[in-house]
């Protein structure tokens, strides 16, 4: 069954159902119409009169047209024939035959004479007596008398019966009797006939209009799952940010016109994640500008009066040239941690090797050494965390162990992550000097930085620090982007 939920298959199914169904309901009204055509018309009493006069009529001019009628043989001949069933069969036309035994058992059939006295019968027990009040039969019995033969004339239908009054002819087109003949109508066995027709023509019909459903359901519903497929791949592509895949769809249907719209889509995305990174560059070197500026550049400056004062007492004071060089080779050692802080952090982020906790431990220890600050690590595994959370988070420890390298004087540093009502949250104290958040906020420490790249995924940076008491960092982050 698993095979059949798929979409192909449920619009192949539907297809089919609706086509047989349509099918046969076209069947049953076909059906029904052409019954109810047959019924209300003269078809059924024609073939009726046809066969009487084909068949019977000259049979019963046999016995009828002689100087005295044979009446006991012609009534032997009807119980005979009534009895066993007699066959038969046009000279004209072999296909076509009558056969007599077939009337049901409420129908009689009368010989009548000129005078429209009952010769003979079957049943015997059906005595034919043409009263006054039986206007209709006195009507047709009157018109075959005459030689009439048309249906409107000498057929009548009335409760449940078909009345038919047939002349017989000589050989000379005279008029010797009648044939009065009453059935059931509609006829015995037309209504079985007519079920057992309606009962194989629909098993008839129900493969037939199956068979090709199916085939044709299958070829229009391979084509859409086809294209809704591509729409698929296509959207599965940008869920992994590649928004260069399109929607091959050059159809002017729904589906065409939304592929056409999320093609669109994507352009302007990738226009957008275009002008993302181009302001992304932008401000990393305003920030990189910025930091060289408030530290690198300042150091260098203070190095550079360092040595310009040891050069102005070199010949009269030899200790204080040296204090002044002591003090340049200082600034020019911040200067050089400075730029490897600032280096690192401009290398691309890569923890697809060695995972996020190997590489935040790795990076730690080495800017424990560049800085000669101890850090203390509390690293807890935290499986299946979304690459850009990992980024995140990692670029929010780098620029907080910048930070506190440049500015928190400490000696020490404590570095946690782990997982708290399905957050990720990652935890940066020292035992620094501190600082007031309000006044620093948007100064050149990279805060602003931190809380936007933990925004874009979700995340809230928090900062508890007071001056003279240390600074503790703490970066929180959903398990999965967008919740």
């Amino acid at each position: 069954m698993k095979f059949f939920r798929g979409l192909s298959w449920k619009l192949t199914l539907s297809y089919t159902l609706v086509t047989v169904a349509t099918w046969l309901v076209i069947e049953v009204l076909f059906i029904a119409g052409v019954s109810f055509l047959l019924l209300s018309s003269d078809l059924i009493p024609g073939a009726m009169i046809y066969a009487v006069d084909s068949f019977i009529a000259p049979k019963v001019a046999e016995y009828l047209d002689q100087s005295e009628p044979d009446i006991d043989s012609m009534r032997g001949w009807m119980e005979q024939a009534f009895k066993d069933g007699i066959t038969f069969e046009s000279p004209e036309n072999p296909n076509l035959s009558f056969h007599l035994g077939d009337l049901d058992q409420n129908a009689y059939i009368s010989i009548l004479d000129q005078n429209l006295n009952q010769l003979t019968g079957f049943p015997q027990t059906s005595e034919i007596e043409i009263r006054p009040d039986d206007i209709y039969i006195r009507d047709l019995v009157e018109a075959a008398r005459v030689g009439v033969k048309t249906p409107e004339r000498i057929t009548e239908i009335s409760g449940g019966y078909l009345t038919t009054a047939v002349p017989v002819f000589t050989e000379k087109k005279e008029v010797l009797g009648v044939i009065l003949i009453k059935i059931t109508y509609p006829p015995p066995g037309s209504l079985t006939q007519t079920l057992a027709f309606i009962g194989v023509s629909i098993i008839l019909f129900t493969l037939s209009a199956g068979i090709v459903g199916t085939i044709f359901g299958y070829f229009t519903a391979r084509g859409l799952t086809a294209r809704l497929r591509n729409i698929s791949s296509a959207a599965d592509a940008w869920s992994r940010g590649d928004f260069s895949a399109f929607i091959h769809d050059r159809s002017a249907d729904e589906l065409g016109q939304l592929s056409g719209q999320l093609n669109r889509m994507a352009e302007q995305l990738q226009h957008l994640l275009k002008v993302k990174e181009d302001l992304a560059a932008i401000e990393e070197r305003n920030r990189l500008a910025r930091d060289l500026h408030d530290s690198v550049k300042q150091q260098v400056f203070a190095t550079t009066m360092q040595i310009g004062a040891a050069k102005a007492v070199l010949d009269q004071n030899a200790e204080e040239t040296l204090k002044h060089m002591d003090q340049a080779e200082q600034l020019s050692r911040q200067a050089q941690a400075e730029l490897g802080a600032l280096i690192t952090e401009l290398r691309p982020v890569s923890l697809s090797d060695e995972g996020f906790i190997a590489s935040l431990e790795d990076f730690s220890t080495r800017w424990s050494q560049q800085n000669g600050i101890e850090v203390e690590l509390a690293l807890s595994q935290i499986p299946f965390i979304p690459q850009e959370i990992e980024q995140a988070l990692f670029r929010v420890a780098q620029e907080a162990l910048a930070n506190v390298s440049r500015h928190s004087e400490a000696t020490e540093v404590m570095i946690e992550i782990f997982e708290k009502d399905s957050e990720i949250i990652l935890s940066i104290s020292d035992n620094g000097i501190g600082f007031d958040v309000t006044e620093v906020c948007g100064a050149g420490m990279g805060l602003t930085n931190m809380a936007e790249r933990l925004h874009s995924v979700g995340g809230v940076l928090d900062i508890d620090t007071r001056e003279g008491t240390g600074t503790r960092i703490k970066a929180r982050c959903p398990r999965t982007i967008g919740e």
